[in-house]
């Protein structure tokens, strides 16, 4: 999943419903609807939103709930340019469903961050 994820990115003729974010240390999707019927079913077999959504909670990725970056999802081995690092990530498997909430004081500010350790640019 991580790796057509990451091509999924790379492409961009998807760019008006998938993108990275400026300092590439998160993604969004812009238009789920598009998304699902123009790019996702080119590379997997679900059809449905809550299928790709549920595949990023299994990898482990977070999604960010304040500031500019809202709606983006990330995860520490998934940045733009380094495609070599999503082979560190792992699924995750949650027993019994349950997920923490997450907590808005504890995301990560990549722009603060891009500023001092900025990711190379393609």
């Amino acid at each position: 999943f991580p790796k057509k994820l990451m091509e999924m990115l790379s492409l961009p003729e998807v760019s008006h419903c998938l993108t990275w974010q400026p300092h590439g240390r998160s993604f969004v999707v812009n238009n789920p609807e598009a998304f699902m019927t123009e790019v996702y079913h080119k590379f997997f077999k679900a059809t449905q939103y809550k299928s790709f959504l549920r595949q990023l909670n299994l990898w482990g990725f977070k999604r960010i709930t304040k500031g500019p970056d809202n709606g983006s999802y990330y995860h520490q081995f998934f940045l733009r340019g380094m495609p070599n690092l999503v082979k560190k990530m792992t699924l995750v498997r949650i027993k019994g469903g349950a997920r923490p909430m997450p907590n808005p004081r504890d995301e990560p500010d990549f722009y603060a961050l891009a500023s001092f350790r900025p990711l190379p640019t393609i």
